[in-house]
C-alpha cells in the first residue's frame, strides 16, 4: 500500500513556522522525515528567488540559496549535513533570518471601492484596512517563533539545573524562568552558558540590576535598598548553584558584563 505522506511523513513544527511566516502551503516530509526539495524551492519563491534561479539545483546548493536569501549573508558551512539532509538547525537558521530581515510584503490588495455613509458606525467602517489585519498575523507569527525559542531554552536550563533556581534552589517549576545574562539578540543567545533558572521575581531583579553575580567566586551581589527587604536575608551571601556539567555552566564574561552593566 502507498505511505500517505501526510501521516507517515508528518511536517515538522519548524517547516509549519516557515510555511506560516511566508504564507505558503504547508509541505509534508519525505521518508526518513526529509525536508524535500520543493519545500525549499517553495521558501525560495517566497523569498522572491526566480525559478530560473533555482532550476537545476542540487539540494545543498538550493538549501544554500533559501538560507543566504533568508539572512543575507553566506551560508554557515555547519548548516549543511551528509545526504543532502536539511537539519533543524537549517530550518532554524532559515526563521531567524525571517525574524531579523523581515517577510517579504504580500501583493497589494485591490482597493476597495468606498461608498459614502451616513452615520459615524458606518464611517468607522471605512477605516478598515485589510492589510492591517494581516500586518497583525505576521506579528504573532513572528512571536510565536520566538517564543519556540524561548521554550526550548527554558527546557534546557531547566535540565541544565536540575529544576531548580540557580540562586534560591526553588523548585517549583511553575516559577521558573529562562533568564538571558547577556540581553536576549536572537537564536545565538539562546545557549545554556548565557542563560540563569531563576524564579519569576529573582529574573526581574536580575533584569533591572538590582542583583548580579560575582563571576568569580559566583555569589550574589545585591544592590543596599534590597537588603532592607526579605530578600536580604533570602539572598545575602548566597552562592550559584552551578549544573554538573561544566559546558552548561554561565559564561563568566556574559556574568562579568551583567555585573559591570548593573553597577556591581
Amino acid at each position: 500500500m502507498a505511505r500517505v505522506f501526510g501521516r507517515e511523513y508528518p511536517e515538522r513544527a519548524l517547516m509549519s513556522v516557515i510555511s506560516d511566516l511566508l504564507r505558503i502551503p504547508h509541505f509534508t516530509t519525505a521518508s526518513g522525515s526529509t525536508v524535500r526539495a520543493d519545500f525549499l524551492e517553495a521558501v525560495g519563491r517566497a523569498l522572491g528567488i526566480p525559478d530560473t534561479s533555482m532550476a537545476g539545483l542540487v539540494k545543498d546548493d538550493l538549501l544554500a540559496r533559501v538560507i543566504e536569501t533568508a539572512t543575507h549573508a553566506p551560508i554557515d558551512p555547519t548548516l549543511y549535513s551528509p545526504g543532502a539532509t536539511v537539519t533543524n538547525k537549517a530550518l532554524q537558521a532559515i526563521i531567524d533570518g525571517l525574524l531579523e530581515h523581515g517577510v517579504p510584503t504580500s501583493p497589494d490588495l485591490p482597493d476597495v471601492e468606498r461608498r459614502e455613509m451616513a452615520d459615524e458606525e458606518e464611517d468607522a467602517e471605512l477605516d478598515f484596512d485589510p492589510a492591517e489585519i494581516q500586518d497583525d498575523r505576521n506579528r504573532r507569527l513572528v512571536e510565536r517563533a520566538v517564543r519556540d525559542g524561548q521554550d526550548n531554552f527554558r527546557s534546557a536550563l531547566l535540565r541544565a539545573y536540575g529544576a531548580k533556581c540557580a540562586i534560591t534552589e526553588s523548585d517549583a517549576v511553575e516559577t521558573l524562568q529562562g533568564a538571558h545574562i547577556y540581553p536576549y539578540r536572537g537564536r545565538a543567545t539562546n545557549v545554556v552558558g548565557n542563560g540563569l533558572l531563576l524564579r519569576s521575581d529573582i529574573h526581574i531583579l536580575f533584569d533591572r540590576g538590582a542583583i548580579a553575580i560575582d563571576e568569580s567566586c559566583y555569589t550574589v551581589l545585591m544592590k543596599p535598598h534590597l537588603q532592607v527587604t526579605r530578600y536580604g536575608a533570602e539572598l545575602s551571601a548566597r552562592r550559584l548553584l552551578l549544573p554538573r556539567r561544566k559546558a552548561d555552566r554561565p559564561s563568566t564574561a556574559a556574568l562579568r558584563a551583567h555585573r559591570e552593566w548593573a553597577g556591581f
